[in-house]
């Protein structure tokens, strides 16, 4: 029997993995769509700008469309196989020719195995890095656009939230700073660090006019590892609107500076400013914990994160032999019933995992609880033969 099993490990594997191929690719191609709809103002713009940035971006967003993709496809794969094979006779067959049901569950689980592994390197490594160089090249394509547009002496709008004005506005409009939602920027020359007649106009939610800035001269600094722009202004006007009477009027108030006292500091994308454990990899990680540059409450995220899609890229090991009993048992001919019982039984492990990710506990070891669940239903004796 050892050609035969051979042949038939052979069969199990091609099927298996062919399958899962197929499975994954469609599975990626929906997941990686949901993703690039976030971003699509900035594919718009790459498209314009070259073809080859576009399609780089695309490239950049698939691994993390994959790192998920492949662990369901692969769950899919392994219901519509086996189930296939047990409404076909397929397995009635083998087992009448002696052959033992590890003969072709073995090839399945070494799948699994193999599968795992991919997902956890996709999902932990490779797509931290790629979001990285994603966010990267947004990033560069911001202040080129930011560049073009001093250049042509457009508008430039700047979001502020509350939380940060003290920090973007540094010492302007104190009075304002529960009231300034948007700053709009305005350059007459800009000339490497040195720029002209820049004009700053500070708005509410309502987009009503709060007060004008504006400085002959000013000194610049870019940060664009931070994503801010720092300028040091020189000769500056400034005046402030201040509503009377019920809103009925507006009273305004004039000053002018030799130079303006603090920087002011806006920041172009909101970047984030402390370490994004989303883009850091797993290694990375591991090095940086190591030296200490991580906070408590950074290490608490990261143990979230990497705990909740490690568990899902294990989802193919933990439901691997639940998988071949439900389909051995539950198969059918019908294509479309096959592949319902595997996205009902994917969705289930999913929504197990979100329900008690952290509930258990903040560093997110509840995710583990779907995979210890259906990995513990998996390995139980089967309470019948196939028939």
């Amino acid at each position: 029997m050892t050609g035969s099993s051979r042949i038939i490990r052979v069969y199990v594997l091609r099927e298996i993995l062919g399958t899962t191929f197929l499975s994954t690719v469609i599975l990626s191609i929906i997941l990686l769509y949901g993703n690039l709809s976030k971003h699509d103002e900035d594919l718009f713009r790459a498209l314009s700008l070259s073809p080859a940035l576009f399609f780089e971006l695309i490239g950049l967003m698939l691994p993390f469309a994959l790192s998920l993709g492949l662990p369901f496809g692969f769950s899919l794969a392994v219901i519509f196989c086996v189930g296939k094979w047990s409404a076909d006779r397929e397995l009635v067959a083998l087992q009448s020719l002696g052959v033992k049901q590890s003969t072709w569950v073995t090839p399945i689980f070494l799948s699994a195995l193999l599968v795992s592994s991919l997902g956890c390197f996709a999902s932990l490594h490779w797509s931290p890095l790629s979001r990285g160089a994603f966010d990267s090249r947004i990033r560069e394509m911001a202040w080129q656009d930011f560049q073009c547009w001093i250049d042509e002496g457009r508008e430039i709008d700047f979001k502020i939230n509350n939380e940060e004005q003290s920090n973007l506005m540094g010492g302007l409009g104190t009075g304002l700073r529960n009231k300034v939602t948007q700053a709009t920027l305005t350059i007459g020359h800009g000339d490497g660090d040195s720029w002209k007649n820049v004009r700053i106009l500070l708005s509410g939610e309502d987009r009503d006019l709060l007060a004008i800035l504006h400085a002959k001269s000013s000194s610049v600094s870019v940060d664009k590892d931070q994503g801010t722009v720092e300028l040091f202004l020189h000769e500056v006007d400034y005046e402030s609107f201040e509503e009377t009477n019920g809103g009925r009027s507006r009273n305004s108030s004039f000053v002018s500076f030799e130079r303006w006292k603090q920087p002011v500091t806006f920041s172009l994308g909101s970047p984030n400013l402390t370490i994004d454990m989303k883009r850091l990899s797993v290694f990375e990680f591991w090095r940086l914990s190591k030296s200490e540059a991580i906070g408590e409450a950074e290490m608490v995220r990261a143990y979230n994160h990497f705990n909740k899609y490690a568990s899902i890229c294990c989802a193919p090991i933990s439901l691997c032999l639940l998988l071949v009993k439900v389909a051995v048992r539950r198969g059918r001919r019908e294509t479309y019933a096959n592949l319902f019982l595997g996205v009902l039984i994917c969705l289930l492990f999913f929504s197990l995992g979100t329900g008690m990710g952290q509930s258990l506990s903040s560093q997110g070891y509840g995710w583990w609880i779907s995979n210890t669940i259906s990995l513990g239903m998996g390995f139980l004796p089967w309470s019948k033969k196939i028939k």
